[in-house]
């Protein structure tokens, strides 16, 4: 007979553990879909995620001031092909990403488009990631924390790209430094 209850203490204790256990993982997987859903990974893993920019979403409308001083608007991107990337400065990935866009940004140039970086992150403008792709991109903006102009684009996650036609319609879009890797270069 106590072989019994203690039995049936056991899977009691057993059972109630995994049920807290089950409850931190769903608070936590709740969590990580709301920071998704709000618009930063800030620096989770992306790679082999799904962007939320779609082929045939069109360019956004949007001004904004590149870091050399220019003005910059959708119409700078139109009647070329143009690479947009999204970084963060709390993604370690978006540094990876770097070479990557320049590999793709200096064909493109080549061909005829251009290149955007939109760097996110309280004093981006003077990061050392707006830095580094300022030296390989042809339009670097920085935006704040609010990340207005991502969210305009519809990037949710970092580093994220979307290659754009001439006619400004999304040709290719994906997360992750894997899905840029795999990405066909434009021609």
């Amino acid at each position: 007979m106590i072989f019994a209850v203690v039995g049936l203490v056991l899977v009691g204790v057993v059972s109630a553990l995994n049920l807290v256990i089950l409850l931190v993982v769903l608070r936590r997987w709740r969590e990580l879909e709301t920071v998704g859903a709000g618009g930063h990974s800030h620096g989770f893993p992306t790679t082999g995620a799904i962007s939320s920019i779609r082929p045939g979403d069109r360019l956004p409308r949007f001004s904004a001031r590149a870091l050399d001083g220019t003005a910059v608007t959708e119409r700078t991107l139109l009647g070329k092909e143009t690479l947009v990337g999204f970084f963060s400065l709390t993604c370690k990935a978006c540094v990876e990403a770097v070479p990557l866009f320049a590999g793709h940004a200096e064909r493109l140039r080549a061909d005829g488009g251009t290149s955007l970086a939109i760097v996110h992150g309280d004093d981006s403008a003077g990061s050392e990631l707006a830095a580094m792709l300022g030296d390989v991109m042809d339009i670097v903006i920085a935006e704040d924390s609010e990340a207005e102009l991502s969210e305009r684009y519809g990037a949710r996650q970092y580093p994220s790209y979307a290659w754009y036609g001439p006619d400004g319609a999304v040709t290719t879009a994906g997360t992750g430094v894997a899905a840029l890797r795999a990405v066909p270069v434009a021609s």
